[in-house]
């Protein structure tokens, strides 16, 4: 059966301020979602090294192979930029899962939901600071803007993958659904001739697209909640 993996952090310990709902944000989508559960890091066990690829950054102490990369999706909920994945210890290599150290899809990952800020924030160098990461991964899922702390949105988009919609709608209606239209949610997924992830849906639930590897395209979406 199809894989799956949580990474939530409320308590940032003065690293940032604490946030009150990724566990059931996360947990939410963890427990909603049909297929084997692998892993649910929380607070100081959830890691930036765990997103990260061994060798590649400064340091170079990542472990996605035996994590992130290990499972089909994998959600995360806590603080996030531009400039990565933030977590509540700095002494798990930074403390920070800097896109230019990560590189995902190798092994078993597709998609990468991430409910926190701006880590798909449109700027110029939105394409050469993501496009390192699609490593045989289809999409990943967020934020343009800011989005709220809330409880429920990984459980609707858990939902709406169970009730067979592709994963691109099933992340922007949950966006819909738990934000302001002051708020633009937004996916950036990968695509080559052999492979077509636009129609992806979760396992069982509809077509999968076979890994875009080595990609020769890429997609950017941003919209209005």
């Amino acid at each position: 059966m199809a894989t799956k993996g949580i990474e939530w952090v409320n308590d940032y310990h003065g690293r940032a301020s604490d946030l009150s709902n990724c566990d059931n944000d996360a947990e939410g989508f963890y427990n909603k979602l049909s297929g084997v559960k692998k892993f649910n890091y929380a607070n100081n066990n959830a890691w930036d090294e765990d997103f990260e690829h061994m060798g590649v950054g400064t340091p170079s102490t990542g472990y996605d192979n035996l994590y992130i990369d290990n499972v089909n999706i994998a959600f995360y909920a806590g603080h996030s930029s531009k400039g990565g994945l933030f977590f509540g210890r700095a002494d798990k290599d930074n403390g920070t899962a800097q896109p230019s150290e990560m590189k995902l899809g190798s092994k078993q990952l597709r998609w990468l939901a991430t409910s926190s800020c701006e880590l798909l924030k449109h700027d110029s160098d939105l394409f050469s600071r993501l496009m390192n990461i699609f490593s045989g991964l289809h999409y990943i899922l967020g934020f343009h803007t800011v989005c709220s702390d809330t409880k429920d949105r990984g459980e609707i988009f858990a939902s709406k993958l169970n009730n067979r919609d592709r994963v691109r709608t099933a992340w922007l209606l949950a966006c819909v659904e738990t934000e302001s239209s002051s708020k633009q949610c937004a996916y950036i997924r990968a695509d080559n001739s052999n492979s077509d992830t636009a129609n992806d849906h979760w396992f069982g639930k509809g077509f999968v697209s076979p890994k875009p590897i080595n990609p020769n395209y890429f997609l950017y979406l941003k919209t209005t909640c």
